[in-house]
């Protein structure tokens, strides 16, 4: 079906018929038949998960679910978490677990699940930043302390 669309957003609305508007498994069915060449190439150097996530932005956008992810909405949070929700310094998160997408935060507090995924990525990627400071700590030093260094 999808070999005799006419444009991208056309085929997302031939998926999203009968697939909802699930913009992941919109963005799986349809972007080999789509994007044939480019999704070969993406999978040879590497950049395949970067190619879908675009994929599934787009597809959104066509859907009309895009999301700001600079800006919080407070509708689908219980006003018992909105406290906690509002110390967040982004309203979506990024889900290994089965997702593999950000995932805003009102769905996260609807999916635990999800919502452990996305806190120990987050404390994984906060240890990974540490640990590069305390080398960029040691390298700094060391620059600074050859700098101090007389010139033979």
């Amino acid at each position: 079906m999808l070999d005799k669309v006419a444009s991208f957003a056309e085929a997302v609305w031939v998926a999203a018929a009968h697939l909802g508007k699930n913009a992941p498994k919109i963005a799986d069915e349809i972007i080999r038949a789509i994007f044939p060449r480019t999704v070969i190439e993406a999978e040879k150097e590497g950049a395949d998960r970067m190619l879908r996530r675009g994929v599934i932005e787009a597809i959104k956008k066509i859907l009309g679910m895009a999301e700001d992810n600079d800006q919080s909405d407070f509708r689908d949070i219980d006003p018992s978490f909105a406290s906690i929700v509002r110390r967040l310094h982004k309203a979506a998160y990024f889900v290994e677990a089965g997702v593999d997408e950000y995932v805003p935060v009102g769905q996260l507090i609807q999916n635990p699940e999800w919502l452990d995924s996305a806190r120990k990525l987050m404390r994984r990627k906060g240890e990974e930043c540490l640990a590069e400071a305390k080398v960029l700590d040691e390298l700094y030093e060391a620059v600074m302390e050859a700098a101090m260094e007389p010139a033979q």
